[in-house]
């Protein structure tokens, strides 16, 4: 199977896919390129696919973002491509198909244009070039290229379909019917078998971000004090805190927002890293909860703070979209942390790795008073 990516001379051959290892854990990787041929990976139980992150939107009432938690409950097809690449035009009709096909049903396609030429990265020309193109379904203009990395892309065009919990259960790299391939039907087969299989048990009724999606318990782990990962349930003692998408842009700011609740990643060196001369608890910067000693901080060199323990019972891992890393959440609101790694100090030997952002320090001095 051979690809194509762009250069500045014109086409020129790039080396052969292999396996697609996205669905079975791993992301995709690697330089980017326009791909003819088509490859595809299907699952029957993928990641969470990471949440949707922009403002520019096209064909949205008042072009007004659209959020994947928002549509929990529904299938998704999320395609990615940019409007210079002749196989990514090669696609509009089966999408375009799609989304009349399957509208009455409450599926979606959502376009996702990243661009890869100058030309392609002004938002007027993209605006123009969709309205030439009859695109009428929802586009998000990945100007910055920031869902192409979210979601470990390598290759335009490229659909995904997400199931009712939005999980990724379908990827398909390159034309849909090049050569008969056939993926315009398979996907649309698959998307009917999506459609007849039964919601998530427990819909989040807030239409909270990706990282709050209905999930697995079984995939959620509770991280206590010793190295081992515990899989159990959510810790009950610490409570439960939910909020609809819109009350946390209220209490948040943007950096805090960006990382909590989209799964964002702050500069390294740009918060505060430095371990603490004075005792206190780092906590939670969406509900407070506490979540490290400042006793566990250490100076990793790597520009964020840095744990080698949390708060026993006050922070859940689970694995990252990307399948590589393990992601930290705050026990009771589920907000994104940032990651553990097994590189740490002794006595764990494990990293944690949070943003700055995320959290707040608070000096045991000014601790509220134990009740008598």
């Amino acid at each position: 199977m051979n690809t194509t990516s762009s250069t500045r001379g014109g086409w020129a051959k790039a080396a052969a896919v292999s396996a697609l290892s996205i669905l079975g854990g791993a992301a995709l990787v690697g330089a980017a390129s326009r791909m003819s041929e088509p490859a595809l990976a299907q699952s029957k139980s993928g990641p969470l696919a990471p949440e949707l992150v922009g403002d520019s939107w096209l064909n949205t009432p008042g072009n007004r973002p659209i959020s994947l938690a928002s549509r929990r409950g529904q299938v998704s097809i999320v395609e990615f491509w940019t409007f210079g690449c002749s196989n990514c035009q090669a696609n509009l009709p089966a999408y375009a198909r799609w989304n009349k096909q399957f509208a009455a049903s409450g599926v979606q396609v959502i376009g996702v244009h990243t661009p890869e030429t100058s030309e392609e990265r002004s938002p007027a020309n993209v605006a123009r070039r969709v309205k030439e193109l009859g695109i009428t379904y929802p586009v998000l203009i990945d100007g910055q290229s920031e869902n192409w990395q979210r979601w470990g892309q390598r290759y335009w065009p490229t659909v995904y379909v997400l199931d009712k919990a939005g999980r990724v259960r379908f990827k398909w790299e390159g034309e849909l019917n090049s050569g008969g391939a056939g993926g315009e039907k398979k996907v649309a087969g698959l998307v009917q078998n999506l459609l007849r299989e039964p919601a998530p048990a427990t819909q989040r009724a807030d239409a909270r971000d990706a990282q709050d999606a209905q999930v697995d318990e079984a995939s959620i782990q509770l991280v206590s004090d010793d190295k081992a990962p515990k899989r159990e349930a959510r810790d009950k003692g610490v409570g439960h805190v939910v909020k609809s998408d819109a009350e946390w842009k209220k209490i948040l700011t943007p950096a805090q927002y960006d990382v909590l609740r989209q799964q964002g990643t702050e500069p390294p060196f740009s918060g505060d890293f430095h371990p603490k001369k004075v005792a206190g608890v780092w906590r939670c910067a969406g509900c407070g909860l506490e979540l490290f000693r400042a006793s566990t901080m250490f100076d990793s060199g790597t520009g964020w703070p840095s744990f080698w323990q949390p708060i026993a019972g006050h922070v859940m891992g689970r694995k990252d979209a990307d399948g590589d890393r393990d992601e930290i959440l705050c026990a009771r609101c589920g907000g994104h942390l940032g990651h553990v790694f097994n590189d740490g100090p002794k006595p764990t030997g494990l990293r944690y790795c949070m943003n700055s952002v995320a959290m707040k320090f608070q000096p045991d001095a000014k601790l509220p008073a134990a009740k008598k």
